[in-house]
């Protein structure tokens, strides 16, 4: 998840968030060494939290903010974000468990510098994620130090409202210049690591996924029934039981060898995108953050995850297969000038991917959109979601009935029965 934006340099947007002693000075200044022309000595270093609660649950995300004296006695202010796995627990365990730091090393270390050279060969200077200045690997932790995009005036969108038509263009197409290169690089250089063929779900993660599965499955239906929808009984009848969704998250994330396939962002909502703006408030710049969940498989993973998590009600379904429009002709440019040497995908694939793969929407819609779209809430955390007790229900109570993800359930579960993405 990316970074809150906050003009106030002292402002902590999480005072509950306990930051690691070793986040010190000590740590960061062979990064400042290396990083700052004629840096002399530390003036004031002060490490805050990064987001929000309810924000992020993979990671413990920390705004770095930095003073420092030059050695020609002028002073700078600089900030830095560091990203680091989460304290052990039930929840953090099972999280870290999943391998999502060994792949965001290796996507920053390895493949967006792999990405943007083959663009930068075409005759193209792409930009896909923030500059990386440190990869640590320890026996006890994956930490990483980026560059603070806020410096460059990179926002985020506000995660409830959703994008508008401008920014869905320019996510989709920013996307489509990630799926191409990473098409590229296999068809050249053969299969990415076997990293990139897990997922989230695997018979590894089974125990955990069924266990919140039966520990909301009551909640969910209850909330159903007051969502307001027309016969919430009928889908009520189509909604699944946690095992069944397992098994069909396994089925979806199966690879189709004969299937075009990219290496998916993984998490592409609207928090791990930022821009910034011209002077005339046209998006500039579009940037991707948190490559934790990579996976190799069919694109129509990040379309769904996207679309259904992070465009505005008033164009989600209305424009669905413009999306796909946009995502199309800007991957077909991509892969033509990165001289891709297979066929090209046809919008009509990718149309025809999008239903054969088109699970990943009421997965998505059931799982993560309950958390993108919760407002910021202290209890929003794993630990709590992934609690038996009464904390745990009254949080999973709060998240299903919480307006704006009623909202988008309300238009997306109409158009997925319309689909025939429910269960028969």
């Amino acid at each position: 998840m990316s970074p809150n934006i906050s003009s106030e340099k002292s402002v902590n947007p999480n005072e509950h968030l306990t930051i690691p002693k070793w986040v010190n000075e000590d740590y960061f200044l062979p990064i400042l060494e290396k990083d700052v022309n004629g840096f002399d000595k530390i003036v004031s270093f002060t490490p805050i939290a990064a987001t929000a609660p309810g924000e992020n649950y993979t990671s413990v995300m920390i705004r770095v903010l930095i003073d420092v004296l030059l050695k020609d006695g002028s002073t700078q202010e600089l900030s830095y974000i560091l990203k680091t796995m989460l304290e052990s627990s039930e929840g953090a365990d099972a999280i870290n468990a999943m391998g999502l730091f060994p792949k965001e090393k290796q996507m920053y270390e390895v493949h967006i510098p792999q990405f943007v050279q083959l663009y930068k060969e075409a005759g193209l200077d792409i930009e896909l994620a923030p500059k990386c200045l440190l990869v640590d690997h320890t026996a006890e932790a994956i930490s990483l130090v980026f560059e603070d995009l806020s410096r460059q005036k990179f926002v985020n969108c506000d995660r409830l409202r959703g994008f508008d038509m401008e920014h869905m263009r320019c996510v989709l197409r920013k996307l489509a210049e990630l799926h191409a290169a990473s098409v590229v690089v296999h068809d050249r250089y053969g299969p990415y690591d076997e990293l990139y063929n897990k997922s989230m779900y695997s018979e590894e993660s089974r125990p955990l996924f069924e266990k919140m599965g039966e520990m909301r499955q009551a909640q969910y239906i209850s909330a159903m029934r007051q969502w307001g929808l027309d016969d919430a009984e009928k889908y009520i009848q189509k909604f699944w039981t946690g095992s069944e969704f397992f098994d069909l998250a396994l089925q979806v994330n199966v690879v189709d060898d004969s299937d075009f396939s990219v290496l998916n962002h993984g998490d592409c909502w609207s928090n791990n995108i930022m821009f910034n703006y011209k002077d005339n408030g046209e998006v500039d710049r579009t940037i991707f953050v948190d490559l934790q969940i990579g996976k190799w498989g069919s694109p129509a993973q990040d379309l769904w995850y996207l679309i259904c998590t992070s465009a505005s009600l008033d164009i989600k379904v209305k424009e669905f297969d413009h999306f796909i429009q946009i995502y199309h002709e800007r991957l077909a440019e991509c892969l033509k000038l990165l001289n891709y040497s297979k066929k090209i995908p046809s919008l009509r694939d990718l149309h025809i991917m999008m239903l054969k793969y088109g699970f990943w929407g009421p997965l998505t819609s059931n799982t993560v959109m309950t958390a993108t779209l919760m407002p910021s809430d202290k209890n929003s955390n794993v630990n709590t979601m992934m609690d038996p007790g009464p904390k745990g229900d009254a949080m999973r109570i709060k998240t299903f009935s919480n307006i704006y993800y009623v909202e988008a359930m309300r238009l997306l579960l109409p158009f997925f029965e319309v689909k025939g993405l429910l269960k028969d």
